[in-house]
C-alpha cells in the first residue's frame, strides 16, 4: 500500500462530472470520479469550511467519536469493473475492523479525522491507462490526467462551487 494525499478535486471539461485526485510522494497520480455530493464533503474539509448543521460525514465523524472507534486509515484496495473499492481500518473496543465503502465516502472521512489514504501498489502503475467512462468510482486515463493537470493550475475553487450549483 501507498500513501497518498489529496491533489485536488477537479471537474471533467468533457462531462462536468468531480474527479478527485489522489497523489502519491513519486508524483503518480490516481483519479477517481466521484459524485457531486462526495466532492462537495471532501472539498468542505480541504476548505475547512464549517456549516451550521451536521453534513452525513459529520454525523459519521461524530458517531465514531462517541463511541471511542479509532479511525487508523482508509485503503483502497482494488479496482473490478470500472468501480474502485475501499475499507476504512478502524479499532472498536480494543478490536481492528474493516468497514467496506465507496472511496469517495472513506475520503471524506479520512479528511475529516486526519488519517491516512493508503492505495494499492498496483493501482498507481503510471503505465496503467484504462478509458473513461462516466459514473461514480471509475478510472480515467493518463491522459486525461495529463489535461486535468493542466487544467487545476488555473482552476479556482468558486468556478467548482459555481459549476456545482448549476451556473456556467
Amino acid at each position: 500500500m501507498i500513501e497518498v494525499k489529496i491533489s485536488g478535486v477537479a471537474l471533467n471539461s468533457a462531462t462536468g462530472v468531480p474527479v478527485v485526485l489522489l497523489k502519491d510522494n513519486k508524483n503518480r497520480i490516481l483519479p477517481i470520479v466521484i459524485g457531486f455530493f462526495e466532492a462537495q464533503a471532501i472539498l468542505f474539509v480541504l476548505e475547512k469550511v464549517e456549516l451550521p448543521r451536521p453534513l452525513t460525514h459529520d454525523l459519521v465523524k461524530s458517531m465514531l467519536d462517541g463511541l471511542k472507534a479509532e479511525f487508523i486509515r482508509l485503503e483502497i484496495t482494488t479496482l473490478k469493473e470500472n468501480t474502485y473499492f475501499a475499507k476504512i481500518l478502524l479499532k472498536f473496543n480494543g478490536a481492528i475492523k474493516y468497514i467496506d465503502c465507496r472511496p469517495s465516502d472513506g475520503i471524506a472521512l479520512a479528511l475529516k479525522f486526519e488519517a491516512p489514504i493508503l492505495v494499492a501498489e498496483d493501482l498507481m502503475k503510471e503505465e496503467d491507462s484504462i478509458a473513461f467512462s462516466s459514473g461514480k468510482n471509475q478510472p480515467i486515463g493518463l491522459e486525461e490526467v495529463r489535461r486535468f493537470r493542466k487544467s487545476l493550475e488555473s482552476l479556482k475553487a468558486e468556478d467548482f462551487w459555481k459549476k456545482l450549483k448549476g451556473g456556467t
